[in-house]
Protein backbone atom coordinates (compact mmCIF):
# COMPACT_ATOMS: atom_id res chain seq x y z
CA UNK A 1 0.00 0.00 0.00
CA UNK A 2 1.30 3.41 -0.90
CA UNK A 3 1.91 5.79 1.95
CA UNK A 4 -0.47 8.33 0.39
CA UNK A 5 -3.23 5.71 0.37
CA UNK A 6 -2.50 4.79 3.97
CA UNK A 7 -2.56 8.44 4.95
CA UNK A 8 -5.93 8.96 3.24
CA UNK A 9 -7.46 5.86 4.83
CA UNK A 10 -6.24 6.83 8.28
CA UNK A 11 -7.65 10.33 7.85
CA UNK A 12 -11.01 8.83 6.87
CA UNK A 13 -10.94 6.80 10.09
CA UNK A 14 -10.22 9.99 12.03
CA UNK A 15 -13.07 11.85 10.31
CA UNK A 16 -15.51 9.02 11.11
CA UNK A 17 -14.23 8.93 14.70
CA UNK A 18 -14.72 12.68 15.08
CA UNK A 19 -18.25 12.41 13.67
CA UNK A 20 -19.04 9.54 16.06
CA UNK A 21 -17.72 11.53 19.02
CA UNK A 22 -19.79 14.56 18.02
CA UNK A 23 -22.84 12.29 17.76
CA UNK A 24 -22.25 10.89 21.25
CA UNK A 25 -21.54 14.28 22.86
CA UNK A 26 -24.33 16.25 21.20
CA UNK A 27 -27.07 13.65 20.71
CA UNK A 28 -26.58 10.39 22.63
CA UNK A 29 -25.54 11.83 25.98
CA UNK A 30 -28.19 14.59 26.01
CA UNK A 31 -30.81 11.94 25.10
CA UNK A 32 -29.55 9.81 27.98
CA UNK A 33 -29.79 12.79 30.34
CA UNK A 34 -33.39 13.44 29.17
CA UNK A 35 -34.16 9.83 30.07
CA UNK A 36 -32.50 10.21 33.47
CA UNK A 37 -34.53 13.36 34.18
CA UNK A 38 -37.70 11.60 33.05
CA UNK A 39 -37.03 8.73 35.45
CA UNK A 40 -35.62 10.90 38.25
CA UNK A 41 -37.01 14.45 37.97
CA UNK A 42 -35.02 15.42 41.09
CA UNK A 43 -31.85 15.20 38.96
CA UNK A 44 -33.05 17.80 36.44
CA UNK A 45 -30.62 20.38 37.82
CA UNK A 46 -27.69 18.10 36.96
CA UNK A 47 -28.53 17.58 33.28
CA UNK A 48 -26.77 20.64 31.89
CA UNK A 49 -23.67 20.41 34.14
CA UNK A 50 -23.22 16.74 33.20
CA UNK A 51 -23.63 17.50 29.49
CA UNK A 52 -21.09 20.31 29.82
CA UNK A 53 -18.68 18.02 31.66
CA UNK A 54 -18.96 15.38 28.95
CA UNK A 55 -18.26 18.13 26.42
CA UNK A 56 -15.20 19.12 28.46
CA UNK A 57 -14.03 15.50 28.47
CA UNK A 58 -14.33 15.38 24.68
CA UNK A 59 -11.98 18.34 24.11
CA UNK A 60 -8.74 16.36 24.72
CA UNK A 61 -10.05 13.63 22.41
CA UNK A 62 -10.74 16.14 19.63
CA UNK A 63 -7.27 17.62 20.19
CA UNK A 64 -5.76 14.14 19.77
CA UNK A 65 -7.73 13.69 16.55
CA UNK A 66 -6.27 16.94 15.21
CA UNK A 67 -2.75 15.89 16.20
CA UNK A 68 -3.20 12.45 14.64
CA UNK A 69 -4.44 14.15 11.46
CA UNK A 70 -1.17 16.07 11.38
CA UNK A 71 0.86 12.91 12.02
CA UNK A 72 -0.98 11.02 9.28
CA UNK A 73 -0.33 13.93 6.93
CA UNK A 74 3.40 13.29 7.26
CA UNK A 75 3.11 9.68 6.05
CA UNK A 76 2.88 10.53 2.36
CA UNK A 77 5.94 12.83 2.47
CA UNK A 78 8.12 10.20 4.18
CA UNK A 79 8.45 12.51 7.19
CA UNK A 80 6.69 10.28 9.72
CA UNK A 81 9.85 9.77 11.76
CA UNK A 82 10.43 13.34 12.88
CA UNK A 83 10.91 15.11 16.17
CA UNK A 84 7.69 17.05 15.48
CA UNK A 85 5.71 13.80 15.42
CA UNK A 86 7.47 12.57 18.56
CA UNK A 87 6.39 15.81 20.26
CA UNK A 88 2.86 15.33 18.96
CA UNK A 89 2.68 11.85 20.50
CA UNK A 90 3.99 13.25 23.79
CA UNK A 91 1.26 15.92 23.75
CA UNK A 92 -1.32 13.23 22.97
CA UNK A 93 -0.10 11.21 25.96
CA UNK A 94 -0.55 14.27 28.19
CA UNK A 95 -4.02 14.89 26.76
CA UNK A 96 -4.94 11.26 27.48
CA UNK A 97 -3.72 11.69 31.07
CA UNK A 98 -5.87 14.83 31.44
CA UNK A 99 -8.89 13.00 30.03
CA UNK A 100 -8.32 10.04 32.34
CA UNK A 101 -8.13 12.48 35.26
CA UNK A 102 -11.43 14.07 34.22
CA UNK A 103 -13.01 10.60 34.03
CA UNK A 104 -11.66 9.76 37.49
CA UNK A 105 -13.15 12.96 38.90
CA UNK A 106 -16.49 12.11 37.31
CA UNK A 107 -16.37 8.56 38.71
CA UNK A 108 -15.54 9.87 42.20
CA UNK A 109 -18.37 12.41 42.03
CA UNK A 110 -20.88 9.78 40.90
CA UNK A 111 -19.78 7.34 43.62
CA UNK A 112 -20.03 10.04 46.30
CA UNK A 113 -23.53 10.92 45.05
CA UNK A 114 -24.53 7.24 45.06
CA UNK A 115 -25.07 7.05 41.29
CA UNK A 116 -23.81 3.56 40.53
CA UNK A 117 -26.03 2.35 37.71
CA UNK A 118 -24.59 -0.59 35.76
CA UNK A 119 -24.66 1.33 32.47
CA UNK A 120 -22.65 4.20 33.96
CA UNK A 121 -20.17 1.81 35.55
CA UNK A 122 -19.74 0.02 32.22
CA UNK A 123 -19.17 3.31 30.37
CA UNK A 124 -16.64 4.52 32.94
CA UNK A 125 -14.82 1.18 32.81
CA UNK A 126 -14.56 1.49 29.03
CA UNK A 127 -13.32 5.08 29.36
CA UNK A 128 -10.67 4.04 31.89
CA UNK A 129 -9.54 1.13 29.71
CA UNK A 130 -9.27 3.26 26.56
CA UNK A 131 -7.53 6.01 28.53
CA UNK A 132 -4.87 3.73 30.01
CA UNK A 133 -4.28 2.00 26.67
CA UNK A 134 -4.03 5.39 24.92
CA UNK A 135 -1.48 6.66 27.43
CA UNK A 136 0.66 3.55 26.95
CA UNK A 137 0.38 3.59 23.13
CA UNK A 138 1.17 7.32 22.84
CA UNK A 139 4.12 6.95 25.24
CA UNK A 140 5.57 4.05 23.26
CA UNK A 141 4.97 5.74 19.89
CA UNK A 142 6.61 8.96 21.11
CA UNK A 143 9.71 6.99 22.10
CA UNK A 144 9.82 4.95 18.91
CA UNK A 145 9.35 7.95 16.63
CA UNK A 146 11.94 9.95 18.62
CA UNK A 147 14.48 7.10 18.33
CA UNK A 148 13.78 6.68 14.62
CA UNK A 149 14.12 10.43 14.05
CA UNK A 150 17.47 10.45 15.85
CA UNK A 151 18.70 7.49 13.79
CA UNK A 152 17.46 9.18 10.61
CA UNK A 153 19.24 12.42 11.55
CA UNK A 154 22.49 10.56 12.39
CA UNK A 155 22.27 8.67 9.10
CA UNK A 156 21.79 11.90 7.12
CA UNK A 157 24.79 13.46 8.85
CA UNK A 158 27.06 10.55 7.91
CA UNK A 159 26.17 10.62 4.21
Amino acid sequence: MKSSSASSLLKIVLAVSAAALLFVVFWCFPAYMRHVVFVRPDLAGWAFPMEAYIGLMSIPVFACIVLLWQVFGTLSGDNAFSMENAKRFTVMKRLAIVDLGLAALLAAFLLICGVTAAFIAMCLTAIFYVGVVSIIVFHVLAGLVRNAAEIKQDHELTI
